[in-house]
């Protein structure tokens, strides 16, 4: 990541959920509040050319995010669609059992946290991410012209502090609360000691019945993961990325020792 530019990556999936908001036939998959906030970070982050502001720009836009689909993956932004909406579900779920906390981890230009905060404005919702991302993210919030005072911007740089030391220092994170954590495309990119250390703190300074819903990579076979029906650009991509964590065995095997289940 460039020094004052925000994730290519979280980029990538913004705008391609926007592309599924403004599909003659898929967008009705996008609920109206997702392509509402959505729209807000998209054209925050698209400038000159891309500009959203300008029909040009949309169009070009829109040329742009296919041409990238088509060489990755076919249907990779309605995957995104569709992954999000059940994060969503299982997050409110959570809310429904008592969560009093929402802590998005590497959020991104994910909206979550917007919509929930419209509907639980009582909730304290917090989102970790790079400075540099969180701060084009902050300004397209402002853009928005709404309150979301519940809403708390906690820029994490991992070279000089840990989650564990930016939560407890933040005065808006509450340990005794329950909570639900979320990372969604994030702990691919994690070793398996920093994932370790987010289910310790998960399980250590989070209250009773706390959720951790996240995401993770598929291993097609040994050391080898991958999208399925994956390019071979995404191939190259990946190589340039360290991918720690995929399914069955390696993945569940730091998650599935009952140590790590909240009492």
């Amino acid at each position: 990541m460039e020094k004052h530019q925000p994730s290519s990556t979280a980029k990538f999936v913004a705008n391609g959920l926007w592309y599924v908001s403004n599909h003659p036939k898929l967008s009705v998959e996008v609920p109206v509040q997702m392509a509402e906030a959505n729209r807000a970070m998209v054209s925050a982050i698209n400038r000159g050319i891309f500009s959203t502001q300008h029909p040009l720009g949309r169009a070009l836009l829109r040329v742009r995010a296919s041409v990238m689909q088509t060489c990755s993956i076919p249907g990779f932004y309605l995957h995104f669609v569709v992954r999000k909406r059940c994060i969503e579900s299982l997050v409110r779920d959570a809310i429904e059992k008592g969560a009093e906390q929402l802590v998005v981890i590497g959020a991104g230009f994910d909206t979550l946290s917007l919509r929930i905060s419209s509907d639980f404005p009582e909730m304290t919702i917090i989102e970790i991410d790079h400075p540099a991302t969180q701060q084009w993210k902050r300004d397209a919030i402002a853009g928005l012209n709404r309150s979301f005072e519940n809403i708390h911007l906690l820029p994490l740089d991992l070279v000089k502090e840990t989650m564990k030391d930016l939560l407890l220092r933040s005065g808006c994170y509450q340990p005794a609360k329950t909570s639900a954590f979320v990372a969604e495309g994030l702990l691919m990119y994690l070793t398996e000691k920093e994932v370790l250390e987010i289910l310790e703190f998960i399980r250590d300074h989070s209250g009773s019945n706390s959720r951790f819903v996240f995401s993770y990579m598929e291993e097609k076979a040994a050391e080898d993961y991958q999208f399925k029906n994956a390019s071979g650009f995404v191939n190259l991509w990946l190589k340039e990325r360290k991918i720690y964590l995929g399914p069955r065995e390696r993945a569940t095997r730091p998650f599935s020792s009952e140590r790590w289940i909240c009492p």
